[in-house]
């Protein structure tokens, strides 16, 4: 996830914890894909979702991080979207000049409470 506010110059990229997926997946994947592959030094032909859906036919795909993290993707992605709000608040924090008047009234953080 990114976020890039040219108005005050702040630019933030975060990512997801890594999945690790059992090997013969991968391997699957790799065997399904064609070695005149153009894009074989980046990736694969065949997703690792398709693979998990031929593999597990009960594991629902839009929720694949379940069975093999733990955790929803929905959880994953809602973690990542709080940290990128609490980072983007601190840079923002500290890169807005506060005036008295946001000062009485809370700052930047009360500005934000009230949006």
């Amino acid at each position: 996830m990114l976020v890039s506010d040219v108005q005050h110059e702040i630019d933030l990229h975060v990512f997801s914890q890594p999945v690790n997926v059992p090997t013969d997946l991968t391997v699957r994947s790799k065997e399904a894909t064609p070695a005149e592959y153009a894009l074989r030094s980046s990736g694969y032909a065949k997703s690792i979702i398709e693979v998990i859906s031929e593999t597990f036919p009960d594991v629902n795909i839009k929720d694949w991080y379940t069975p093999f993290v733990g955790v929803s993707n929905r959880q994953v992605l809602g973690l990542v979207s709080q940290l990128l709000v609490a980072l983007y608040i601190q840079k923002l924090v500290n890169t807005t000049p506060t005036t008295k008047e946001e000062e009485d009234e809370g700052g930047i953080e009360g500005e934000l409470e009230r949006t």
